[in-house]
C-alpha cells in the first residue's frame, strides 16, 4: 500500500518570552510523517522535544511556520476548532497517565466519548472492548489509586483509542514504569502500529525504544539534527 502524508511541519518556530528576553525553543523545524509509520522523537533534556510535541499536536500554536495534519493546515484554525479536530484525530498517552482520579477505568475510557457526544450504550460497549484489548477486563471498576503504574498506562492507551484516531502520540510512555510493565506497554503500542495500521509517534529518552522506529527524528537545541528529511508518496 502506498503511504500518504499524515503530518507535515514547515519551518516551524516557537519562541518563548521570559523577562523581555526571547528564548527560541524550536528554530525552523521541518519534517513529514507518513501514514502508518512508527516515528520516534529523541533528544537530550532541554532540546525542544516537549515543545515540538505540543506544537505538532496542536496543543500549542507555533510562533511561525505551518503544520498540516491529514492535509488540514492546523495553524489557521481557531482554538475551538483545534480542540475538536485534535480530539478526533489524535490519541494521547502521557508519562503521568493523566487519568481522572475519581473515575474508574471504564469511566476514564468512556470520558472522551461522552465529551464528543457518543451515545451511552455505544461508548460503554466500546470502552469494555478497549479494556479487554489491553488485558484489563478484571480492572474495569478500579480507580487509578487501585492500579499499578503499568495498569494505569494501559487504561490510558485504551482511552487514547476511544475516538478511533488514526494517530497515536505517546510522550515518554514507559518513563514511570518498571521494565516489565514498560515492555508490555510498548508491545501494545507496537501491535497498534503493525496490526491496526496506526501512525505511532513516540517521544522517548530510551534509545532501545527509539531505535525500533521506522523513522528516528533527533532534535537538539530546537533543531532537527537527524531524520525528518523525507517525502511521503501521496495516495
Amino acid at each position: 500500500m502506498v503511504k500518504g502524508e499524515v503530518v507535515r511541519l514547515e519551518d516551524v518556530k516557537k519562541i518563548y518570552e521570559l523577562d523581555g528576553i526571547n528564548i527560541p525553543a524550536l528554530n525552523g523545524v521541518s519534517f513529514s510523517i507518513c501514514k502508518g509509520e512508527y516515528v520516534s522523537i529523541m533528544g537530550p533534556s532541554g532540546s525542544g522535544k516537549t515543545t515540538l510535541l505540543d506544537v505538532m499536536t496542536t496543543m500549542m500554536k507555533p510562533t511561525a511556520g505551518k503544520i498540516f495534519i491529514e492535509g488540514k493546515e492546523t495553524t489557521k484554525m481557531s482554538n475551538a476548532e483545534l480542540a475538536s479536530f485534535r480530539g478526533k484525530k489524535i490519541g494521547f498517552i502521557f508519562q503521568t497517565f493523566n487519568l481522572l482520579p475519581k473515575l474508574n477505568a471504564l469511566e476514564n475510557v468512556m470520558a472522551p466519548m461522552w465529551i464528543n457526544g457518543v451515545p451511552r450504550d455505544e461508548r460503554k460497549k466500546r470502552a469494555i472492548a478497549l479494556l479487554e484489548q489491553v488485558e484489563l477486563s478484571d480492572r474495569m471498576y478500579n480507580r487509578p489509586n487501585q492500579m499499578s503504574g503499568g495498569q494505569k498506562q494501559r487504561v490510558a492507551i485504551a482511552r487514547a483509542l476511544a475516538l478511533q484516531p488514526n494517530i497515536i502520540v505517546a510522550d515518554e510512555p514507559t518513563g514511570n514504569l518498571d521494565s516489565k510493565s514498560g515492555t508490555l506497554v510498548m508491545d501494545i503500542l507496537n501491535n497498534l502500529h503493525k496490526k491496526e495500521g496506526k501512525t505511532l509517534i513516540v517521544v522517548t529518552h530510551d534509545a532501545s525504544i527509539g531505535k525500533k522506529a521506522q523513522q528516528q527524528i533527533i532534535i537538539k537545541d530546537g533543531k532537527i539534527v537527524s531524520g525528518g528529511a523525507k517525502v511521503c508518496n501521496q495516495l
